[in-house]
């Protein structure tokens, strides 16, 4: 069963898979994680520290995103 929302501790491959409208965010954030090889590795805990944002914007922002 897929979450209602995206959770900093799923992987970007699981959002991009169940809430594709979520691409707009990463492109907002300026995210090479779309098509990324580590898409089904890191999750939203993870690209928030490699990219040096806040986590509960970027979670805020995908959450937004996908209601």
């Amino acid at each position: 069963m897929v979450n209602a929302l995206p959770t900093s501790d799923m992987t970007v491959a699981e959002i991009l898979e169940a809430w594709p409208e979520s691409v707009e965010v990463f492109q907002e954030y300026k995210m090479a994680c779309v098509g990324c090889v580590m898409a089904p590795f890191d999750t939203m805990a993870d690209v928030a520290r490699t990219y040096e944002v806040e986590l509960s914007a970027l979670m805020e922002a995908l959450q937004g995103a996908v209601q």
